[in-house]
């Protein structure tokens, strides 16, 4: 083989290794789940969403306490779609307290590219949903309530047994098209800040309890991050012995190195 064409066998082979180890790397990242008790939280990529949800500028992580993220949970009603159907909330004040102390702190932690997506199981069934921030409002989209999915066309609510029901501060997201805007009312848009605190949460001392909760510096969140961390250890390994190996063969630079090994530590936290 003439040097020429080995110098371009060689430099060919580096940039295929290194599409090769992007793809190993980034693409390939398992999404990862946590679950305790009734609550399973993982962060989802952006990109694996429609495209109301893709084409957004996400305001990430979210800085929320969790006296607002219990305002929040708090404040979110649905109504039953039948003939004596009633208002109702998406969560119990029991769930609320369990699941607040994750969900604040996934959200806090959330990257510009992930959205927090979670399930909450129900004696009657899962409640499903994600939540980001874009334009300055929280979104709270749901799958499903209590075990029923929301179908999403445009009869009659897709079917669906129930739809959200806004209160102060709070508005459905609004899809535009050639028909004019439509109301999705499996999502509801508020501002961080809602304006009025729950009733429900101030009578039961909900508030307070979350206080004393999250106020534990040796609480369930620290615990949480540790088994997380235990879990993914292996694979963090494995690609990081991976990347030494592609320097050391001087298959990419040290530049090259550092950035990938960065990529991988958020991906790992």
């Amino acid at each position: 083989m003439k040097p020429a064409k080995k110098a371009n066998y060689f430099w060919l082979n580096i940039i295929f290794t290194f599409i090769f180890l992007w793809l190993f790397v980034g693409c390939s990242a398992p999404e990862k789940r946590f679950q305790k008790e009734q609550l399973t939280i993982k962060y989802r990529p952006q990109l694996s969403f429609g495209p109301e949800i893709k084409e957004l500028l996400l305001e990430h992580p979210i800085k929320i306490s969790a006296e607002q993220t219990t305002n929040h949970l708090l404040s979110l009603h649905y109504e039953e779609l039948s003939l004596l159907g009633k208002k109702k909330y998406v969560f119990s004040s029991n769930d609320i307290l369990k699941i607040v102390p994750l969900i604040t702190k996934a959200l806090n932690r959330m990257r510009d590219n992930k959205i927090l997506h979670y399930e909450v199981e129900t004696p009657k069934g899962a409640t499903i949903g994600t939540v980001f921030r874009a334009k300055n409002k929280i979104n709270w989209k749901f799958e499903a309530i209590n075990g029923s999915n929301f179908l999403n066309n445009s009869f009659h609510n897709g079917g669906s047994s129930w739809a959200l029901f806004p209160k102060n501060g709070q508005r459905f997201h609004k899809k535009s098209s050639v028909l004019g805007n439509e109301n999705k009312k499996n999502w509801i848009v508020s501002n961080l800040d809602l304006q009025v605190q729950s009733k429900r949460g101030l009578k039961s001392g909900l508030i307070k309890k979350i206080q004393k909760k999250s106020s534990d510096p040796k609480g369930p969140n620290e615990k949480s991050s540790t088994r997380m961390l235990t879990s993914d250890k292996g694979e963090f390994e494995k690609r990081l012995e991976f990347l030494k190996e592609l320097r050391q063969k001087k298959l990419i630079n040290d530049e090259e190195y550092k950035y990938k090994k960065t990529e991988l530590l958020t991906q790992f936290p």
